[in-house]
């Protein structure tokens, strides 16, 4: 007789059973009193230790919360020293004086200029390229109004001064 060369597969035993190999380690657990014990001092434990736990990370906010705070106050207490110290030198004490309450140093005059004519109301002509020469003599203009300021004596319509034009 011939032989023939005949392969044999080998077949796991899941797949004969029809078990899975997580099927078959947890057959193979065996619970005893012992680990019931341990199982249940462990959760005794979760659930004594979790109030606790729960109390402590609070308290470790709310100290980091209270850290910030702290660092805070310090800086804005740098800032005060660094004022404070200012206002030890004369010279910003005179500057200060004369920004907010307008004081003068003996002998200066004192100009407040307050500007309330809007400057998007007025014309605007654009400006041209070429020099453009006035008619005008500005230095006879000038000499007549040094000598009728200081020789003449104004009249009563000219010391009133005129209404501005409406419109």
């Amino acid at each position: 007789m011939a032989q023939k060369n005949v392969r044999v597969r080998k077949v796991p035993v899941s797949l004969v059973t029809g078990t899975t190999k997580a099927g078959v380690w947890l057959g193979s657990i065996r619970l005893s009193g012992f680990s019931f014990l341990i199982m249940g001092l462990v959760l005794l434990g979760v659930l004594v230790l979790a109030p606790q736990l729960k109390i402590v990370v609070e308290q470790r906010q709310v100290i980091a919360d209270l850290q910030a705070e702290a660092d805070l106050k310090t800086s804005q207490l740098t800032d005060l020293e660094k004022q404070r110290a200012r206002w030890d030198d004369p010279a910003y004490v005179r500057a200060q004086a004369r920004d907010r309450l307008y004081y003068v140093m003996p002998g200066e005059i004192s100009y407040l200029v307050i500007n309330d004519a809007t400057i998007d109301g007025l014309k605007r002509e654009k400006a041209t390229a070429s020099v453009q020469n006035t008619n005008t003599d500005w230095v006879a203009g000038l000499l007549k109004s040094f000598l009728v300021a200081g020789l003449g004596t104004p009249t009563p319509e000219q010391v009133q001064p005129t209404p501005a034009p409406e419109g």
